[in-house]
């Protein structure tokens, strides 16, 4: 039998549930880059209220969506790092066997500039691997396949394994902030470099 159409306030009704889910979805976007760049700036001490302010939505909307604080710092943390994921996929696309050095001195980079990157890769404020398992491990295989590739082109050292990797990157955060460097990018780099010049092989005869 042919479907009858919605009555006239069924459609209103429909109509104003999409809008209202768009405003949410909009709202809570335009809470996470706010969230991403206060917490990248200024760390988890930044008020709800001040997020709020600066998303131009009200505390209330915030609470709506993020009931703590907590909440809102995992959520901005675990889409950093999905970035990071997407980014993994693009470069293993290249082929190229160097592919990993490029990832793990993002990733340094990314975690020296932003609070909530480092906080998850070194299970600072909250531990990825518990809060967030599904991205942690896209992350760590993403990272296993550019070793993978860079180890069969000879262009890393054999016992090189993903978890060393990361635990390089980990490290080099606590280097960065010893150097006094998170502010400066070049010497945050050069740092990076001098980091992950130790997974490169050995040259004939260094012993």
């Amino acid at each position: 039998m042919p479907s009858h159409p919605p009555e006239p306030d069924q459609a209103a009704e429909r109509r104003s549930d999409r809008r209202l889910r768009a405003d949410a979805r909009r709202n809570r976007e335009q809470i996470l880059r706010a969230a991403q760049r206060l917490f990248a700036t200024e760390g988890l001490g930044v008020s709800l209220d001040e997020i709020a302010r600066r998303a131009g939505v009200g505390p209330g909307t915030v609470h709506r969506h993020f009931p703590a604080k907590e909440a809102l710092y995992l959520a901005v943390a675990t889409h950093q790092i999905e970035h990071l994921v997407s980014r993994a996929e693009e470069l293993a696309a290249t082929g190229d066997p160097a592919a990993l050095f490029t990832l793990l001195a993002e990733m340094m980079a990314s975690g020296a500039e932003n609070v909530a990157v480092k906080s998850a890769l070194l299970a600072a404020e909250f531990d990825l691997r518990t809060a967030a398992p599904d991205v942690a491990a896209d992350l760590t295989r993403q990272v296993a396949g550019l070793l993978e590739r860079a180890r069969a082109a000879g262009a890393v050292r054999p016992d090189v394994t993903a978890e060393d990797a990361m635990a390089l990157v980990a490290g080099a955060f606590a280097a960065i902030r010893h150097a006094g460097a998170e502010a400066g990018r070049d010497r945050a780099a050069h740092l990076a470099r001098l980091i992950l010049d130790g997974l490169r092989p050995r040259p004939a005869g260094s012993g």
